[in-house]
This record gives C-alpha cells, sequence and structure tokens, in this order.
C-alpha cells in the first residue's frame, strides 16, 4: 500500500548527507554545470563515508549504500559524510563522478572577517537557487530580497532574516528558504562571520514552469535519467503489522516517484506496487512554497494529467522488509515509461521475485 500525504513536517532546508563537511581549500564549486567526469572510490568506516576522487578540486559523486541513495560534493579529492551503517559490509555502489564547474578561489583571512560588512571575499561553497513563488510567476512579478546572517566555523548559515523587501513580503520566505540551505567553507579559525546578501527574483531565471512547452518537454525526454539520488526516508512509523516509510525530495526539482514495496494483510507475501503520478502527487522539497498547488501537465486534452505538489510519498511495507523505488522527473518521458512498465511487471507478483532485475533502469532499494 502506497499512498502520498500532505504533513505538517517542519521545513528541513539543511541535508546533513548532501552538504561537505571537511573541505582542505576554500573553492566554490558550481555543480550545476558539469565539465568533465572523473573516477571515484566510496568506502564506509565505522561510522562515517569516505569518498575520493581523481578530479580537481571540485566534483560531485552520486553513489548507493545497500540500495540507498547519497550524493556528495567533493572538494581537492576527499569528503568524509557523517553515516552508521546499520550492518557491516554494506553493499556499495558508485553511479557516476562528475567535475563540477569552479568560480573564483577565495581569500579566507581575519582581514576578510575584520573588513566593513563582515563578509568580505567570503562566498559559499554551495549556493542554492531560490524557488519562485507560483503566484508572483503567475502576476509575472520580480523583485529583491535583501538579507543577513551569520556563517559559523563549520560553514552553517544560522539566524537568517529579510532586512528589506521588494515587492514587500513577496519573495522574502523563498529569499530565507534559499540561503538558509547555503554552506560555506569548514575553517575552525574564522570567527563567526556577519554576511549581507541581496537575492535578485527575475522571471527571466525561472527554472521551472508549471507547463513548459511541448519542444522543451521532447528535449529533455530524450535522456533517461532516474532521479533516485533525490529521494530520503525522512520518518518511519512502526504500526506493528507495517512500517509506513516517508520519502521525501532532497533535490530542488518536482519529482514523480514509483514505489514497490512487501505487502502486508491480504497482500502478505506479495509485492505491491504504486506510484505518485497515478495517486496526483508531484514530489517536491519539504516546505516548498508550492506544496498543495495543482499543476496542469500535458500539451494535448488527451494528454493532460492533474497533479498536486506534495512533500512526502508514503510506502507501508511489512516489518523487517525491503522497498524499492525509482524517481523521474516530471518530463523525462523515457523514465516514467520505464518505471510504469517496471511497476506493472512487479505489482502482486510473490515477494521472491527480485525486483531489480525486473526493470531497464536504475532502482534504488532501502529498508
Amino acid at each position: 500500500m502506497l499512498r502520498p500525504r500532505l504533513s505538517s513536517l517542519a521545513a528541513v532546508l539543511a541535508l546533513p548527507n548532501v552538504m561537505p563537511t571537511t573541505v582542505l581549500a576554500q573553492w566554490r564549486c558550481d555543480c550545476t554545470t558539469i565539465v568533465a567526469s572523473c573516477v571515484a572510490e566510496v568506502a564506509v568506516r565505522e561510522n562515517w563515508i569516505d569518498v575520493t576522487t581523481d578530479g580537481p578540486r571540485c566534483s560531485r559523486v552520486d553513489y548507493f549504500v545497500d540500495g540507498m541513495p547519497f550524493v556528495a560534493t567533493v572538494v581537492e579529492g576527499r569528503e568524509r559524510q557523517n553515516w552508521i551503517s546499520p550492518r557491516a559490509n554494506p553493499d556499495v555502489l558508485v553511479q557516476s563522478c562528475q567535475v563540477c564547474a569552479e568560480n573564483t578561489r577565495l581569500e579566507s583571512t581575519q582581514a576578510a572577517a575584520d573588513s566593513a560588512d563582515g563578509s568580505d571575499g567570503l562566498q559559499p561553497l554551495i549556493r542554492w537557487s531560490p524557488q519562485y513563488p507560483a503566484a508572483a510567476e503567475a502576476q509575472g512579478l520580480e523583485g529583491h530580497v535583501g538579507v543577513e546572517f551569520d556563517v559559523t566555523p563549520t560553514g552553517d548559515v544560522v539566524e537568517p532574516v529579510v532586512t528589506e523587501s521588494e515587492p514587500a513580503g513577496v519573495f522574502d520566505a523563498a529569499a530565507l528558504a534559499a540561503v538558509s540551505r547555503w554552506r560555506y567553507a569548514n575553517d575552525p579559525e574564522r570567527e563567526t562571520v556577519h554576511v549581507t546578501e541581496q537575492i535578485d527574483f527575475s522571471i527571466g531565471d525561472v527554472l521551472w514552469q508549471l507547463q513548459p512547452p511541448a519542444e522543451t518537454q521532447a528535449d529533455t525526454a530524450l535522456t533517461r535519467i532516474p532521479r533516485n539520488r533525490c529521494v530520503r526516508e525522512d520518518a518511519a512509523y512502526d504500526y506493528g503489522e507495517m512500517i509506513e516509510a516517508g520519502l521525501i525530495n532532497a533535490c530542488e526539482d518536482p519529482i514523480v516517484v514509483y514505489g514497490c514495496a512487501h505487502g502486508v494483510g491480504r497482500q502478505v507475501g506479495r509485492w505491491v506496487c504504486s506510484d505518485s503520478a497515478r495517486l496526483g502527487a508531484l514530489l517536491v522539497p519539504p516546505g516548498d512554497q508550492r506544496v498543495g498547488a495543482t499543476l496542469q501537465n500535458g500539451a494535448t486534452l488527451n494528454s493532460v494529467e492533474w497533479l498536486t505538489f506534495t512533500e512526502n510519498f508514503f510506502i507501508a511495507h511489512a516489518p523487517n522488509s525491503q522497498y524499492w523505488w525509482v524517481a523521474c522527473a516530471l518530463a523525462d518521458g523515457p523514465c516514467r515509461e520505464d518505471a510504469q512498465m517496471w511497476v506493472r511487471s512487479v505489482d502482486r507478483q510473490p515477494v521472491s521475485v527480485d525486483p531489480s532485475r525486473r526493470a531497464g533502469i536504475a532502482v534504488a532499494r532501502s529498508y
């Protein structure tokens, strides 16, 4: 039994397993622009994961540990991520290693911290773009928001506040949500730094259109790229006869989730599969401004589907059992077709059937 649910979860704007914890040099990585491929190795230690690459300075590594997706931003060849494996010798699969574009190298000195605004030269290693409010986009509104916040020695953003905005109140929440997810270099010798930034909102910069042109959808659909790395388990509820796992989207773009789990009740001993699109849901990050809004997708009457933005997708499965999923971008037609075929081929089959062997696409697994 799989079903979407709207919850009152607080906005989880900083995800530890996608942010760097140790930075050996202050380089800003722009992983929205990939310039080359690299080779990565992932090793699970006692209570952390070591990720090493041969990439110069900035690289992005997508990998799986026991079927659970992770992503690491690696600076100068090595990154450590805090994580405790539930079992010894877990299975590790490196999905990809990509070299990110580099922006200007930063100078981190005490003089910079003593500058007039307290932030001279301090730039984020990871800068999240703000999510354009749907209402403002629909009205064609543009503007900017001035924000102030502190950057800790570990590189975290704390206590962000709006200092001024135009138009007042329209873009405030989106700006605060974006800067809360920024990450700066880890420098234990640096004092807490006060930073002032202006976040601009321009219609020309909108990354997600509610109804993208048909030709744009066609171009995007030329590649079959599962977004499994975007899926995280936010919470699991044990009801005795079943476990309910809440999956969330850790990426900015909306995704469609397809899942198969060990059944409960009358479906014990069989796989039960469903997908968020069939249930009329499209997964966005927790706290996203679009939650609850409805999207019309499709260029012709026969292809139109109505989807509501939601912040979680629940999978109910039997205790001590596994569940699988595939996540696809809404416009990625080949990915969605393969995922739909996978769900149909696994649904109601005996649990002895291996879902990964019935998939023509990469699937992720968890327990």
